[in-house]
C-alpha cells in the first residue's frame, strides 16, 4: 500500500453550513462539533456540540451550523416513516455512543448492504430505548374513526369486511386510511394491537398473558409479529425501558462491486478489512483509503467500527489503492463526508469532490483541459439525475459542441470507464433504490430508461446475479430481521 503526503485539512471548510431535511421519515440532528439552530415548522431549537435533535415523522427542518460546526443528519429507514416520537425533543449523546450514530450515518446514506437504521435503535442509543414503539393515531374523519373501531374490535375480520359492512370499498378504505394514519388497515391494525400490546409489556405484563389477550395462537407467533414490527423482541423490552440492554448494532459491509470511479473512505473508529480484487489490507482508526476504480472492492467491518465515505475521485487520477492517508482529525473530515452525502452544504458553496482532490493534494488528469473536464462533470452529474436519458454518445457530444471522440476520452479519463459502463451503473444505482421503496420492475425500468421490463430485468441479473423481484424480496427480508 502507498501513503500519501499529510492531507490538507485546511481544504475542507469550516464556514456555516445549511442542511434542509425533507419532510418524510424521522430523522436525527446530531451536532457532533460546535453549535446550530435548527427551524422545525414554526418551532426554533439551539443545538451544542454533544446534543441530538429528534425530528418527528412528516417533519421538515432546516438546519444553520455556525463557524465550525459539524451537522450529522441520520435518516431513519422508510419501513419506519411513521415510528418514533411526535414531538421533537434534545437528547445529549453519550461519549459511548458516538461510534454507533457514526456507523448509523453511514447505513442512513444507503451505500451499504443493510436494511437502513432502526428508528428503535437510533433511540435506544440517545437514551430512549422504548420511543418508537407507539400505536398509530386514529384517523381524523368520523367515519373511519368507527371502521378503526370496528377493526380493533374484532381482529379476525379482514378491512375489506368491515369496511362494506360501513359502505366503503375496499381500494377506498385503503386510499383513505394510508392518507390519514401513513398506513393501510391492515397494517394499521397491527401496529395498533402491537402497540398497545407494548405498554402493557413496559408496565410487567407476562408476555404469554398479552399475547393471549391479543389474539395471537401463540407466544412464539406473538413474538415473531412484535419482533417484525418494532425489531426488539417482547422479553427485551423490560430490559430495554431500565436501560440494561444496549441498542443492537451490527457491523457494516460494502461489496464486492466495481466502479468506474475511486471510492474514498475514512475509518472513524476500530479497523476495517478491505478486500482489493485477490487481497486484502487492514485499515484503522484515523486511515483515509481508496477503494480503486476497475477493481472489485469492497470491506467488512466490526460491531465496534465506524466507516465514512468521504466522496468519489476520478477514475483516471492515479490514487492508489489501500490506505492512502492518515490523520488524526475528526471534525473536518465528518464535515466533508455530510457535505458530500447528505447535504451538509456549506453557505459559501463549492464542490465536494474539488475539496477531497486538494484534501489529498490530488489534481485532475492532466491530458484533458479544464473547459472539457468542467463540461463532462456537468453533463455526468445531469445523466446521474437523470437515468432516463437515452441520448446517444453522438447526441450528447453535439449538444456539448465538441466531437464524440473528445467526449469519449474525457469520461474515461474521469471515470476510468466507457459512457456506456458508467450510464449502466447509474442506472443499476438508481434501481436499487427505487426497488427499495417498493416500487414494481416495470416502474422502475420505464424510471431508468430501458425499453421495458424484460430488458430491464436482463440488465439488472447481468449485474447482480438475481432478478429484481430477488432483490426485492431479500431486501423485505433483512428489513425484516
Amino acid at each position: 500500500m502507498s501513503t500519501h503526503p499529510t492531507p490538507v485539512l485546511q481544504a475542507i471548510p469550516s464556514a456555516p453550513t445549511r442542511t434542509a431535511i425533507r419532510p418524510g421519515a424521522p430523522a436525527l440532528i446530531w451536532i457532533s462539533a460546535g453549535s446550530a439552530e435548527a427551524t422545525l415548522d414554526s418551532s426554533r431549537w439551539s443545538l451544542d456540540a454533544g446534543q441530538a435533535l429528534w425530528v418527528p415523522a412528516g417533519t421538515g427542518a432546516v438546519v444553520r451550523g455556525a463557524d465550525g460546526c459539524c451537522v450529522v443528519p441520520i435518516r431513519i429507514r422508510e419501513e419506519d416513516h411513521q415510528a418514533g416520537p411526535r414531538a421533537p425533543f434534545v437528547a445529549a449523546v453519550a461519549p459511548h455512543a458516538e461510534s454507533a450514530l457514526l456507523a448509523a450515518f453511514t447505513r442512513s446514506l444507503g451505500v451499504l448492504h443493510s436494511g437502513g437504521v432502526r428508528a428503535a435503535d437510533v433511540l435506544g442509543w440517545i437514551g430512549h430505548p422504548t420511543a418508537a414503539i407507539t400505536a398509530p393515531a386514529m384517523p381524523s374523519s368520523p367515519d373511519l374513526r368507527r371502521i378503526a373501531g370496528a377493526l380493533l374490535a374484532d381482529p379476525t375480520r379482514s378491512p375489506a369486511t368491515v369496511g362494506a359492512d360501513h359502505g366503503v370499498g375496499a381500494s377506498v378504505l385503503a386510499r383513505r386510511f394510508r392518507a390519514e394514519t401513513g398506513w393501510t388497515p391492515l397494517r394499521w391494525r397491527t401496529r395498533h394491537v402491537l402497540g398497545r400490546a407494548a405498554e402493557e409489556l413496559r408496565r410487567g405484563r407476562r408476555v404469554a398473558l398479552v399475547a393471549a389477550e391479543h389474539g395471537y395462537g401463540s407466544p412464539q407467533a406473538f413474538a415473531r409479529a412484535f419482533h417484525r414490527e418494532w425489531g426488539v423482541a417482547p422479553s427485551e423490552l423490560a430490559e430495554q425501558a431500565r436501560g440494561t440492554v444496549e441498542a443492537r448494532r451490527g457491523g457494516a459491509e460494502l461489496g464486492p462491486q466495481r466502479n468506474g470511479y475511486h471510492i474514498v473512505i475514512w475509518v472513524a473508529v476500530g479497523s476495517v478489512q478491505l478486500n482489493l480484487d485477490d487481497r486484502t489490507a487492514l485499515v484503522r482508526a484515523g486511515d483515509i483509503a481508496c477503494l480503486p476504480a476497475g477493481t472489485s472492492c469492497g470491506f467488512q467491518a466490526g460491531a465496534d467500527a465506524a466507516v465514512i465515505p468521504l466522496g468519489w475521485l476520478p477514475g483516471g487520477i492515479d490514487v492508489g489503492a489501500g490506505l492512502i492517508a492518515h490523520t488524526d482529525a475528526h471534525a473536518p473530515l465528518l464535515r466533508l463526508a455530510a457535505w458530500a452525502y447528505a447535504d451538509a452544504e456549506p453557505i459559501t458553496g463549492g464542490d465536494p469532490r474539488i475539496v477531497l482532490q486538494t484534501l489529498l493534494r490530488l489534481g485532475e488528469p492532466n491530458s484533458i483541459p479544464m473547459p472539457i473536464v468542467d463540461a463532462t462533470y456537468a453533463l455526468l452529474a445531469r445523466l446521474a439525475e437523470q437515468p432516463q436519458d437515452s441520448r446517444s454518445a453522438a447526441e450528447l457530444a453535439t449538444q456539448l459542441g465538441m466531437p464524440p471522440a473528445q467526449l469519449r476520452n474525457a469520461v474515461e479519463a474521469l471515470t476510468g470507464t466507457t459512457l456506456a459502463t458508467w450510464r449502466a451503473r447509474t442506472r443499476m444505482s438508481w434501481a436499487r433504490r427505487l426497488l427499495r421503496e417498493g416500487l414494481h420492475a416495470s416502474q422502475v425500468a420505464a424510471r431508468v430508461g430501458y425499453a421495458d421490463a424484460a430488458a430491464f430485468s436482463r440488465a439488472f441479473r447481468r449485474a447482480h446475479g438475481y432478478s429484481p423481484r430477488g432483490f426485492s424480496k431479500a431486501q423485505a427480508q433483512s428489513a425484516g430481521t
